[in-house]
This record gives C-alpha cells, sequence and structure tokens, in this order.
C-alpha cells in the first residue's frame, strides 16, 4: 500500500494484497464491479495489476478502482516506465460514506499527481450510470458511449410483467414455461462447466475476439469465490443445459453480464426463461435495478431482445483523459508507423491500443442473447 500527499489531499493506493483496507475502503456491497474479489479474478485473468485509489477519510471518501496496463518501451522515451488504466464495467470514482468527501478539484489534482509519479500515459474508465463520483470527473474527459436497457425492480413482479415487459417478450417468455424448460442457479462446479461450453460455442459462433474467449477456471473462480455477489442462471430442457447468463449483484444493483445459448434450441426461448428468473429473483431480494446492458448500435438484435424486457434507458458514459501527452503522441505515432495507410479506430481510446479489425466497444463484454 503506497501513501502519498498531493499537495491537496493525502491518498492511499492500495494493490491486492491489501485484502482487509480494500474491503473497508470498497466493500463488495457497495460496488460488485470493484470489488477485490473480482478484481483478483481478473487480475490473474487479464495479466493486469488491480488498483485502490482511495483519497479522503475513512467517513467520507473516493475511492476508485482501475487496472494498470503496461505500455510497452518506447525508443524515444528515456527508459521510464510507462503505463496506462482501464477499469472495470460500471465503477470510475465513487463517492463513499458520508457527505464531505475530496473535492473534485481535489480529487482530480490527487489522482494527477499519483499518474505523473507512476508514469501513467492515459486513463480510461467506465462509468456507472447511477455514481455520485462521476462528479468528481472534468466533464471534458466524460462522453456517451451508447444507452443501456435497465429495468426498475421496484415496480414488483407483477408491474414488470405486465408494464416492462413488451407483449412479444412475455409471449416469449409463456414459450418457455409452457416447453417445460427449467430454470435454476447453478449449484456445482460441473454446472459452471456446462455454461462455459455454451459460452466457448456463442464466442465461435460470433467469431468474437481472442480475448472473449474465457478459460473454465476464470467461471469457476468467480464461482468459487464470490458465492454471495456472482450467480450463474441456467435453462436446462430435456436433460441438457441449453442456455445460461452471469449475473453480478451487489447491495442495489444486478449486472446481466454474460449470456450464451445453444441455438439448437431457440425455439424454446431459454435465455428468455432464465433472464424473467433473475428478474424474479433480484426482485424479491430486495434489489432495486437489473442493468441489461446495451448492443453493439442501438437497434440491433441483440439491443432489441434486451429491450423487450424494459422500455427504460440511460445512458452509458465513458472517461478518457491523457496524462502524458508528450509519450502519449510518441506511441501513438508508433502505431502509425506500425499500420502504414490505416488509422486509429476514432471510437478506440487509447488510440495506440487500436487495432484496425476491432470492432467492438473498447472494453466491453460481447453481449450475447438470441
Amino acid at each position: 500500500m503506497a501513501q502519498q500527499d498531493s499537495g491537496t489531499i493525502p491518498y492511499r493506493v492500495l494493490t491486492t494484497e491489501d485484502a482487509d483496507a480494500w474491503r473497508a475502503a470498497l466493500p463488495t456491497e457497495a460496488c460488485v464491479m470493484g470489488s477485490l474479489e473480482l478484481a483478483r479474478i481478473q487480475e490473474r485473468q487479464l495479466g493486469q495489476s488491480a488498483r485502490l485509489f482511495v483519497a479522503g477519510s475513512a467517513t467520507a471518501r473516493a475511492a476508485y478502482p482501475f487496472f494498470l496496463r503496461h505500455v510497452p518501451a518506447h525508443p524515444r522515451i528515456d527508459g521510464t516506465e510507462l503505463w496506462d488504466t482501464t477499469t472495470s464495467e460500471y465503477t470510475g470514482p465513487l463517492l463513499l460514506g458520508q457527505p464531505g468527501g475530496p473535492s473534485p478539484a481535489d480529487f482530480r489534482a490527487a489522482f494527477s499527481h499519483y499518474c505523473r509519479e507512476a508514469g501513467i500515459v492515459a486513463e480510461f474508465a467506465h462509468l456507472n450510470p447511477w455514481n455520485d463520483g462521476v462528479e468528481l470527473l472534468d466533464p471534458a474527459w466524460v462522453e456517451v458511449n451508447r444507452e443501456i436497457v435497465y429495468l426498475d425492480l421496484t415496480w414488483g413482479e407483477e408491474a414488470l410483467w405486465k408494464q416492462s415487459l413488451s407483449s412479444d417478450t412475455r409471449r416469449q417468455t409463456r414459450q418457455a414455461m409452457e416447453a417445460g424448460v427449467r430454470v435454476f442457479a447453478a449449484e456445482t462446479a460441473q454446472d459452471v462447466l456446462a455454461f462455459h461450453h455454451l459460452h466457448h460455442q456463442t464466442m465461435e459462433r460470433r467469431s468474437a475476439h481472442e480475448h472473449y474467449y474465457l478459460p473454465p477456471e476464470y467461471f469457476l473462480s468467480i464461482f468459487e469465490t464470490m458465492p454471495n455477489n456472482a450467480i450463474f442462471m441456467l435453462s436446462e430442457y430435456q436433460g441438457r443445459i441449453v442456455a445460461g447468463g452471469l449475473y453480478y449483484q451487489d447491495a442495489i444493483n444486478v449486472y446481466w453480464h454474460l449470456s450464451a445459448v445453444d441455438l439448437e434450441f431457440s425455439k424454446v426461448r431459454p435465455v428468455n426463461a432464465y433472464h424473467y428468473e433473475a428478474i424474479k429473483r433480484a426482485v424479491r431480494a430486495g434489489k432495486q435495478r437489473l442493468l441489461c446492458g446495451g448492443a453493439f448500435q442501438t437497434g440491433d438484435g441483440v439491443f432489441r431482445f434486451k429491450a423487450g424486457f424494459s422500455p427504460l434507458r440511460i445512458p452509458f458514459k465513458l472517461a478518457k483523459r491523457i496524462h502524458d501527452p508528450v509519450a502519449y503522441a510518441e506511441l501513438t505515432e508508433d502505431w502509425n508507423r506500425a499500420h502504414p495507410g490505416l488509422q486509429p479506430d476514432p471510437g478506440f481510446f487509447p488510440a495506440y491500443r487500436s487495432s484496425p479489425l476491432a470492432s467492438t466497444a473498447p472494453g466491453t463484454a460481447v453481449p450475447v442473447a438470441e
């Protein structure tokens, strides 16, 4: 744990080795996507180093979970080790505890100081739509990426069925019930491995980028270490698991993170079945919102499927900031030399990590629903 003073407010930067301090500063129930447990799993999977930047007091603080990504050595930069940052979905800086935490100006100064000291070139964050901590960021760094679909679970089961789900979605969900699709939450490692098998098939069908092919150990780690905050919902038809989804949850929100399905059984609507069951479980658990996420672009098939569960939308925002303009320009120039005649994807940040073949929004999970 590194403690420093930016000249305005003191701050500390935790690693996943600082388990007690991380949990105290950012409890899992406050933000499952920034939790220590998920950070450790993603750290092992992604090969990146998880950090938690904490500024303020124990009773009124800002907590900012992120990952450090090593930037390859550059011949015209003086040998300094360079990094950039990214985050899990729906995180960014969070304000926790009582009112009176760091002011936006103090937080920005402290984090900028840390980035200079650590050799961080650029910062990229996926923000939580309801997170008060976004006010800590300069509005000039924040942009709307796309609309996402969410359900207001406080409506209750009956109103959600009648008023949130579209008539087509209700019809399809009834089809699953009438076909005898059984929905249950994974209880064993074998259940999780069945989900992994479906997910792998789904990624192959979608010709997904290689980093979306997650190993079985990734899902097993989630199942074993996050029993209260991660749920694998599975649809079984005629004795065979044919669809499933991974959901994360904290005290308030549920996040539909991944989905997979065997298209051979799409006629019995197994995704409708498990997702509607997840909605009911979340209502009964007292959760307030379920985020379905978005898609590649508003109006595509994935978005239409999710939109069938709710008419509610909210902007999903990203934060982008360059901390070392000189190094950023040099690294982007390197990218241009390595890809003659091409330009970095204008929607990708940082530009020097862009791929001419990139076809999904940066840092997002491939949304899958049939």
